[in-house]
């Protein structure tokens, strides 16, 4: 796997964070990240530009239950999480390649999939908007009976459309259903990586409890950041 290239080197105090500065490069150049946006239990999202500069979304996997950064290079916490952070960026992997086969207007279009910095990454389709549940909660801008019946029917498509290529999204919910500048929605975040990392991490809770003891604040359950209003 290749390295990540940063403009400024790193200070001592900043050698185990979890995301990416900006100006990190990747991909040998090809991409550069410009800020982040969020994180969840198996992964990190930031805003990016490739090197025609246009805007992308980089998703890296990143199962903080398992591993941590040094410098750049994601690491598996200890031997014992080696082979479950291996698993899960082998399904990270397989599923952004199944992700990538699929055209859809309410699918969000993965255009690459590389391994970098020992872990894996999307380049995902940057989409103008912001997700479902921002809209619902918004007061100002409720949805009509019209607006929620189109975004539904739409949905709905998009899932028939997944399940007939043999794909399970696992993870539909209004965090993960973008409403694009058209008011067409668009489904992002599949969630087989993220079930496989939310086992292990069970698994792992039940031996810690079965020994009597537990493992460091942080290490089983990963921060959660709110995505800024668009």
């Amino acid at each position: 796997m290749g390295k990540a290239q940063v403009k400024d080197n790193a200070d001592d105090k900043d050698s185990f964070v979890d995301e990416l500065k900006p100006g990190t490069k990747l991909m040998h150049g090809q991409y550069t990240i410009e800020n982040f946006l969020n994180a969840g239990g198996f992964g990190i999202t930031y805003l990016a530009k490739d090197s025609l500069d246009r805007k992308i979304v980089i998703k890296e996997c990143f199962p903080g239950a398992f591993c941590r950064r040094s410098r750049y290079i994601v690491q598996a916490r200890s031997r014992a999480h080696q082979n479950e952070l291996k698993s899960i960026v082998r399904l990270f992997v397989q599923e952004a390649r199944s992700l990538a086969k699929l055209d859809h207007p309410n699918i969000v279009g993965v255009h690459q999939v590389f391994e970098d910095n020992e872990t894996a990454y999307m380049a995902l389709d940057f989409v103008e908007g912001r997700d479902l549940l921002d809209t619902i909660e918004d007061p100002n801008h409720g949805l009509t009976p019209a607006q929620i019946k189109s975004i539904l029917k739409e949905i709905l498509g998009a899932v028939g459309f997944i399940h007939d290529q043999g794909i399970l999204h696992r993870d539909i919910s209004p965090d993960n259903i973008l409403i694009n500048s058209d008011f067409h929605p668009v489904l992002i975040d599949f969630g087989a990586a993220r079930e496989e990392a939310t086992k292990q991490s069970r698994v792992l809770s039940a031996a810690a409890r079965g020994q009597g003891r537990l493992f460091p604040a942080g290490i089983l359950h990963c921060r959660v950041r709110a995505k800024p209003k668009q």
